[in-house]
């Protein structure tokens, strides 16, 4: 056994377990386990720069979402939160709908609230009006929602993320993109996945979708790391992204004088998983140590 290794992990299959909502998996303890094992990966790369850790909420505000674009770019893909508002006579008449079944939901009104997109917008909301001397770093995780038109492997509802986020100069976040970019597909590569680095663009909705992924790829201000999931089917399960002052100009916070640009590493910690059980099987028990060594910040 290898000092990096754990002294036992969970017997079994690690394969993620279907519900009855597409994209929606439950997860075994060796899923689990190979998950803290990324954990500490994702730490011990980030040891070489000061992250502070902010644990992001599954919820955050609408007029957030709003104020930063997201509802406009990716209305497809929000979550909303509803609730009732309603008269305990009005859930009289609906609440026997709940039971045998109808739109026991009419009554149903928007909240001030919307499920999380992506774990690093709250940070940049808490930079708002800020004058940076020298760069932010943030090191977040949250648990997203996105509305996937299709229920494919790997292309979940319902996803763990975490980020390392930096706001600061332009010359600052372009570096750092780039650095973080090669560190994060050494460390896939320790682990045999052998990622393919592509320029990419979001999922941009509406009439001005073409223009806005046009000019997104290339400015090339996003790079995903491509790894096979599952048999014929390759998908990012990391990016490295440069955002310029998008963030900066819309929550007013500045760096060296000018608008300030943000830029974030993201990973995608359920396909990473199913990126490794597609490579090793399924149980992680029995992967190499190397593997295991590699996954948790060994060399």
């Amino acid at each position: 056994m290898t000092p990096n290794r754990p002294a036992a992990l969970p017997a079994g299959d690690a394969t993620p377990i279907p519900t009855d909502a597409a994209g929606v998996f439950l997860h075994p303890a060796p899923f689990e386990a190979v998950v803290g094992l990324l954990r500490q990966g994702i730490d011990a790369l980030a040891s070489v720069e000061d992250f502070p850790k902010v644990a992001i909420p599954p919820v955050v505000a609408r007029s957030l979402v709003e104020r930063a674009g997201y509802v406009q770019a990716f209305p497809q893909l929000l979550g909303t939160v509803h609730s009732f508002a309603g008269t305990p006579a009005e859930w009289k008449a609906l609440s026997p709908l709940a039971v045998q079944g109808g739109d026991w939901f009419s009554a149903q009104r928007l909240s001030d609230l919307v499920l999380l997109p992506a774990a690093c917008y709250p940070v940049y909301a808490g930079l708002a009006g800020a004058e940076l001397a020298e760069p932010a770093r943030f090191a977040v995780e949250g648990q997203c929602f996105r509305q996937e038109a299709t229920s494919e492997i790997g292309r979940l509802r319902s996803f763990r993320m975490v980020e390392l986020v930096t706001a600061g100069t332009e010359q600052h976040c372009l570096a750092w993109r780039g650095t973080w970019l090669e560190r994060v597909a050494g460390w896939l590569e320790r682990m045999s996945l052998k990622p393919e680095i592509e320029v990419a663009d979001d999922p941009f909705f509406g009439p001005a979708r073409r223009i806005f992924q046009a000019a997104q790829r290339v400015q090339e201000l996003k790079y995903e790391l491509r790894v096979p999931v599952a048999d014929g089917l390759v998908q990012a399960i990391a990016s490295a992204n440069f955002h310029k002052d998008h963030f900066g100009e819309v929550f007013g916070f500045t760096s060296g004088g000018a608008t300030g640009n943000t830029a974030c590493t993201a990973f995608g910690i359920e396909r990473i998983v199913l990126a490794l059980l597609h490579a090793h099987g399924p149980r992680p028990a029995e992967w190499p140590d190397s593997v295991i060594s590699a996954i948790s910040g060994g060399n």
